[in-house]
């Protein structure tokens, strides 16, 4: 009868128990099968424990891993990526509001396109981390607008209904407001990728350079300030 078996469940049931998944505590049981019955050994279930039928369910439960590369992700954000997006219809949402101005999309797309080549054509400068003239993202423009490096922002007009962007979204908007930080909703965000260069849709953009587009990005602040807006 081999019984060396039993020090390694041990070890295994005191590191598992106390881990929180999906909401619940997880206490592990070490089961002894003799003649056909369960004989139950430490502590049983998940939270207030009911047995091996509650571990089973609750093991069940644990929801599936999700990762940003090769590293997983913390559950307080992997369960908002989980929330099923509401595609958007292409139309601009509630929170975009637009200058009445002609000349705003035009200086954008002049402004956002030399930025970007200047961006990248100075990625083999080993000093081109402290001249970065944009930053892309939700997240990377919130922490920029919070460490005052980002100057202006540019939002696509029609971002994805969904828990984890709005509130995001949002934080964004009060940031911005807070520090007198310019936020354009000119375009969408196939039209705001389009201005960068790329194939791909992009949602929000923060600049936190203008040198080599001083002149457009003086005249967007110009009308930021002055031009009246209008919804859609």
């Amino acid at each position: 009868k081999y019984i060396g078996g039993n020090d390694v469940a041990a070890k295994a049931q005191s590191q598992i128990n106390g881990i929180v998944r999906g909401g619940q505590i997880i206490e592990a049981e070490i089961v002894h099968l003799t003649g056909g019955s369960n004989e139950v050994a430490g502590a049983a279930g998940v939270g207030d424990g009911v047995g091996a039928e509650a571990t089973g369910q609750a093991a069940s439960e644990v929801p599936t891993p999700i990762y940003s590369g090769d590293k997983v992700l913390p559950e307080r954000y992997a369960e908002c990526k989980r929330v099923p997006k509401v595609p958007n219809k292409r139309v601009p949402r509630e929170y975009a509001t637009k200058i009445s101005d002609d000349n705003v999309i035009p200086l954008i797309n002049e402004m956002l396109g030399e930025l970007m080549r200047l961006q990248v054509r100075s990625k083999d400068d080993k000093n081109a981390r402290a001249r970065r003239r944009l930053v892309m993202g939700l997240r990377e423009v919130a922490r920029g607008i919070r460490s005052h490096k980002v100057k202006m922002v540019i939002m696509a007009d029609n971002l994805d209904e969904y828990g984890a962007i709005d509130q995001k979204l949002q934080e964004i908007l009060d940031l911005a407001e807070k520090e007198d930080v310019p936020v354009f909703f000119e375009l969408s965000k196939r039209r705001l990728g389009k201005s960068l260069g790329k194939s791909i849709k992009v949602s929000v953009v923060g600049i936190q350079n203008a040198d080599g587009a001083h002149q457009s990005f003086k005249r967007l602040q110009r009308l930021y300030s002055t031009a009246p807006r209008k919804l859609f």
